[in-house]
């Protein structure tokens, strides 16, 4: 009879120079809060990394469009060009002091969690690593309007990943540029917090992790379009024809539905209404699509 003297509550990873590498396999969840400006710094990542040619796709999680609710945004790196979300994410961005906790236990183990370093964990784990950042001290010495504090400390993180995995700031610099349609101020601003981040970073962490990207061939051919583009030029290229639409939102904008109409080739119209949920109702005069 065979007795259990020790049970493990997890699986236990190697210890991180014996693990093997993991080389643009892997998914990143960066978990921020809604109305952050995070969206900025996850597309920079997500264009960096298509842009070294590396397969890669984002999707994000909010369950609410509410300013101030979590919201959770997904990046999967993959060779091989899957673009399904994994059901674990070895890395973890976490910037949301509310849901940190259930974050950080939902992580495999052997994974890496990225946070600021105001952020206090009630248990921490002892089978992942851990680069804590000052973000809100680095957006502070960025020089940045005091209104855009937030979205500098999500740039922090951006540096952070970069230096970790081994993305080239050359394309953030890029990615950057192209988000802000060659505003050489905002690009400064921001390239420059990313710049010091992935310094810190470079200094202050010294336990290597298991994963990294390499530039490849995987993109050739290919675009990175958002789904509502996606979206619309599908309906384009299958024969829906739109004018200029106004989208009222209920939480930024007017509430007023608005109208707009396209003039077809025979004379006859369609007609495009945009209501306050965002929701699109096209229709059409005269004739179905």
């Amino acid at each position: 009879m065979v007795s259990t003297v020790d049970v493990a509550t997890r699986p236990q990873p190697a210890p991180a120079g014996d693990r093997p590498e993991n080389v643009n396999d892997f998914a990143l969840v960066a978990a921020t809060i809604n109305g952050s400006g995070s969206q900025t710094a996850n597309a920079t990542l997500l264009r960096a990394l298509f842009k070294m040619g590396i397969p890669v796709t984002g999707k994000n999680l909010f369950p609410s469009n509410i300013s101030g609710l979590p919201t959770w945004y997904t990046i999967r790196v993959s060779k091989e060009g899957y673009t399904a979300r994994r059901e674990k994410t070895e890395i973890l961005v976490a910037f949301n002091p509310t849901t940190a906790e259930a974050d950080l236990a939902a992580m495999p183990a052997g994974g890496v969690c990225i946070y600021r370093n105001d952020i206090r964990f009630a248990a921490r784990r002892d089978d992942v690593v851990y680069c804590a950042l000052p973000a809100k001290e680095m957006a502070k010495n960025s020089g940045a309007d005091t209104k855009l504090l937030d979205y500098m400390a999500n740039m922090v993180y951006v540096g952070a990943v970069a230096e970790l995995l081994g993305i080239e700031l050359g394309e953030i610099k890029d990615a950057l540029t192209h988000h802000f349609k060659g505003k050489a101020k905002a690009v400064t601003l921001n390239f420059g917090v990313v710049e010091a981040a992935a310094a810190y970073t470079r200094e202050t962490m010294k336990e290597t992790i298991p994963f990294r990207v390499e530039r490849m061939n995987g993109t050739a051919g290919r675009l990175l379009i958002d789904g509502n583009s996606a979206a619309a030029l599908g309906a384009v290229f299958g024969g829906v024809s739109f004018g200029t639409c106004c989208c009222s939102m209920s939480h930024t904008m007017s509430r007023m539905p608005a109208d707009t109409r396209s003039p077809r080739k025979n004379g006859r119209w369609r007609l495009l209404t945009a209501t306050p949920d965002v929701t699109l109702n096209i229709g059409s005069e005269n004739t179905p699509f």
